[in-house]
């Protein structure tokens, strides 16, 4: 009997954050009737020079990731899939409906949901605000039923969402002082764009403007700019751009000139960038789709140059990276990101 693997498409509310095209050449290794591997998804840290990989968390059949470190260091937010598909897994590409914020301990302990999952409701993407007291994300939790940012406070746990100006479809939230970057979704334009908003000044603008490009008819997000990072500074953004065909890139974008420069070329797949605390690195996830060992998690220099690997244990498809909050760019920095075991890698 042939097995076929989830492939339903998210709503428009929620496109912007699906890499299906990404990561599907690399699951192939999970046929039907999964077995049970407690450690299938997990969340792990280890140092930037891919020593000392330690376990966090893992589920048997529900993806993890966007995990991120709190500023104080004492928490871990991530995010939970819980919609499973034909495969048996509730996996990030399968649909994102019922997904939860979830927080855990450094060392593992005290897990628990602090955005439980609903029927039909989106809850992902969480991101620390600056002061620490809340989380950030995305969420349908509207009559539309369209994106929007979400904060919710960890001591009380009310949730609220973020005005912003014109109520548009948003998502990807990231923090910065006072300033907050997000991704905006334009039903007209059909493209996604990025947005920044001085909440002390009450000022949004749009930042940048992607082209419409042509994308593959399989496509399940649409072109434009998604998961914007202001650098520790606030000076500039880093973002990934679907640019066409399977291409996602990384483009750095100067908040004052608007000036953007291109870390990505060719047929490439990099994504979701993240500054290190002194500014001096991103880390992302690369997808080499013609040699998929070379695939995994990188670092370079913000203006594109000394791009090298990690090298971390083979035998795992790393996704979704990030610098502990203060620890700088050393070999000794430690890191956060979600592995899933595969067998090919």
């Amino acid at each position: 009997m042939s097995c076929t693997r989830s492939a339903q498409s998210t709503s428009s509310t929620v496109s912007f954050l699906v890499y299906l095209l990404a990561l599907a050449p690399l699951l192939m290794g999970f046929g039907c009737n999964p077995s049970h591997d407690p450690d299938r998804f997990g969340i792990y840290t280890s140092k930037l020079d891919g020593s000392d990989m330690r376990k966090v968390t893992t589920d048997a059949y529900r993806e993890i990731n966007h995990a991120r470190f709190s500023p104080d260091k004492k928490w871990i937010t991530f995010t939970r899939y819980n919609r499973k598909g034909l495969d048996g897994l509730a996996k990030e590409d399968g649909n994102y409906i019922e997904s939860e914020i979830m927080l855990v301990r450094p060392d593992g302990s005290e897990l628990q949901s602090l955005v439980p999952a609903r029927p039909g409701i989106v809850s992902a993407n969480g991101y620390w605000s600056p002061d620490g007291t809340s989380i950030l994300y995305v969420s349908n939790d509207n009559p539309k039923k369209q994106g929007q940012i979400s904060r919710v406070d960890l001591a009380s746990r009310a949730i609220t969402a973020v005005k912003l100006s014109g109520e548009p479809w948003a998502a990807d939230p990231h923090a910065v002082g006072s300033k907050m970057a997000f991704s905006v979704f334009s039903p007209d334009k059909k493209t996604t764009s990025i947005w920044i908003i001085d909440q002390e000044k009450n000022v949004t603008r749009q930042l940048t403007s992607p082209k419409a490009v042509k994308l593959e008819g399989d496509a399940k997000a649409p072109p434009g700019d998604f998961d914007p990072k202001i650098s520790p500074d606030g000076t500039k953004v880093a973002l990934m751009r679907h640019a066409g065909e399977k291409n996602w890139h990384i483009v750095v974008v100067d908040l004052l000139t608007n000036k953007e420069t291109l870390l990505s070329s060719g047929t490439t797949v990099d994504g979701v960038p993240e500054w290190s605390s002194d500014g001096r690195k991103l880390i992302f996830w690369h997808v080499n789709v013609k040699d998929i060992k070379e695939s995994g998690l990188y670092i370079m220099n913000p203006d594109g140059t000394t791009r090298q690997r990690i090298p971390l244990p083979r035998g795992y498809f790393y996704t979704m990276p990030a610098f502990l909050p203060g620890e700088g760019s050393s070999p000794d920095t430690r890191i956060i990101f979600s592995a899933q075991k595969n067998p090919h890698l």
